[in-house]
């Protein structure tokens, strides 16, 4: 970084990520100082758009088709906890390798996730890639007036992105029933998170940058989040997909939410029920900031705008154009709506468990986005944009939550060009239920009532069952699919069930686990070890082939 701006390129990963303006602005040699950038305000512009625009654009070149930035995170947490997963194989001709996530499906028979496999950089490269997007903006802001806005989007983001690493990476108790040498190797590693890479950080520091503890990570983001809380009080954003002061308020509700599930004491960092107590007020802050209202049944289930066009409850989301679609499969819609049939998500039919589905009350509307066991095409017809003929090969609890734009089943060029969630309240409703639960049961379960009435009006909280495992299952359904429960169910040390007698699990996916996966603390790819020394000896152990998948 240095102050020096690279090429259009190096600073963004793709051409694409800069309006005309900007690259008019620059020099015709391709490099702009950092005096040059901060005077243009075009060039600012720019670098505010190139944000959003990086989450959905950025290609790491893994030679997968999953390989869509920040989308294709989601779709890999969901699948390593065994939340979605193709089901398409189970009918006859079925064939669940249509879905490409497939070293986070099948873990417990691939070696994609270790180290020196194949998808290990997944994660850590593209988050790197949003982190130096963000430096870039906040090193800029920095050497200008008036970027006030400017620098606090840029610290919003940039605390997004290390929120979710410090919890990918997070070294956490697992059992390895297959390999329980596993267990023992994660003390060297206990309380680590990532390195720590801000905009002034030189290549000589990169080359030897060490992993931080949880409580200096979580500084970190507070000081990020704080600025911008500051820096954006009075700031409204013309589009939702750059941040407002409600998602601000969002990202320390999620932050506190996990620092919640320790015991251990910090200094300068609340945990335990402290930490539960923030993560309730801060997602009530939010809820009452952001003027958002929860998804009624009709937006859900809208077979033509349903998840994919941004609405009253969505706090914060990635709008993409007809400019940012990558190609026909380098994108959600190709692989999460079962319309697509120009892409992957016809023939792998993304669904959810058995057991799940099961669980949910009749008289939720959330249960009608999945096909039922019977196959009914009556029952969903309301809800998808399929022909019955073109029903005819969909498989029992296969998803109709995600749709291509307008309901598109066969043109990519525009059934790919949708709206994906980044933050919905709801969530920010039921991190208060579920936070507050843990210090005061009654007020969490009242809560949580009055959430469940906008979904089953009937719905009463289950008197048998553990009121956080009910909070957590009722967070499990709402955001099936959207890549937000992955950290809830690492946190809380909750195991999968996907290998239990009654599976509707694909083989290899048949996974049981006592608690929290091994997979759920990823692991550094290779090329990070070796570019950076202070990893030497400080990366998570290999966690695959750890569990057995039953068949």
């Amino acid at each position: 970084m240095n102050n020096i701006l690279k090429t259009t390129a190096l600073l963004l990963g793709s051409s694409v990520l800069l309006s005309g303006c900007i690259k008019e602005t620059f020099p015709e040699s391709g490099y702009a100082t950092s005096d040059q950038t901060a005077e243009s305000p075009f060039a600012k512009e720019g670098l505010i758009t190139a944000m959003p625009t990086v989450l959905i654009t950025n290609y790491i070149d893994l030679g997968e088709h999953i390989d869509f930035g920040y989308p294709g995170i989601f779709g890999a947490t969901d699948r390593m906890v065994g939340e979605v997963f193709p089901v398409s194989g189970n009918l006859p001709g079925g064939n669940q390798y249509y879905d490409r996530w497939q070293a986070w499906l099948y873990p417990g028979n691939s070696t994609g996730l270790a180290a020196n496999g194949k998808m290990s950089p997944f994660f850590y490269t593209n988050y790197y890639k949003f982190i130096f997007t963000a430096n870039e903006a906040i090193d800029i802001a920095n050497q200008s007036e008036g970027a006030e806005e400017m620098m606090g989007i840029a610290k919003t983001f940039r605390a997004l992105c290390y929120l979710d690493l410090a919890r990918l990476y997070d070294a956490l108790p697992a059992k390895a029933p297959e390999r329980p040498a596993y267990e023992t190797e994660l003390e060297a590693v206990k309380g680590l998170t990532v390195p720590i890479v801000r905009e002034d950080t030189s290549m000589e520091e990169l080359e030897n940058n060490p992993r931080v503890s949880r409580e200096e990570m979580f500084k970190f983001i507070f000081e990020d989040l704080n600025t911008a809380e500051t820096l954006l009080a009075n700031y409204t954003p013309a589009t939702k997909n750059l941040p407002s002061l409600a998602v601000i308020y969002g990202l320390k509700a999620r932050a506190y939410l996990w620092l919640g599930g320790f015991t251990e004491s910090y200094a300068e960092v609340p945990t335990g029920d402290a930490a539960y107590r923030l993560a309730a007020e801060y997602a009530r802050k939010a809820i009452d900031a952001s003027g958002c209202t929860i998804m009624t049944e009709s937006q859900w289930l809208d077979p033509k705008t349903g998840f994919n066009t941004v609405n009253s409850s969505w706090m914060w989301a990635m709008i993409q154009t007809t400019d940012t679609v990558l190609n026909n499969l380098l994108s959600w819609s190709a692989h999460m709506a079962t319309e697509s049939i120009w892409g992957y998500g016809y023939g792998a039919q993304p669904g959810i468990s058995v057991f799940s589905y099961n669980r949910i009350s009749s008289g939720d509307f959330r249960k009608k986005s999945f096909v039922g066991a019977d196959r009914s095409f009556d029952a969903i017809a309301p809800y998808t944009t399929l022909t019955e003929e073109e029903f005819a090969t969909i498989a029992p609890y296969a998803s109709f939550k995600f749709h291509a734009a307008n309901g598109e089943k066969r043109n990519y060029s525009t059934g790919n060009v949708t709206s994906i969630p980044m933050m919905r309240v709801e969530e920010m409703y039921l991190i208060e239920a579920e936070a507050t639960a843990h210090y005061d049961a009654t007020t969490g379960k009242s809560l949580l009532q009055s959430f469940m009435a906008n979904r089953d009006p009937a719905y009463t909280v289950p008197a048998a069952n553990d009121l956080i495992d009910e909070i957590i299952f009722q967070k499990r359904i709402e955001f099936w699919g959207e890549g937000v429960i992955f950290y809830d169910l690492k946190r809380l040390n909750i195991g999968m069930h996907n290998g239990d007698t009654g599976t509707n699990a694909p083989p290899m996916a048949q996974l049981s686990t006592d608690g929290r996966a091994p997979w759920w603390n990823c692991v550094f790819p290779l090329n990070a070890v070796q570019q950076n020394k202070a990893l030497a000896g400080k990366n998570n152990p290999n966690p695959t082939q750890t569990v057995k998948s039953v068949k």
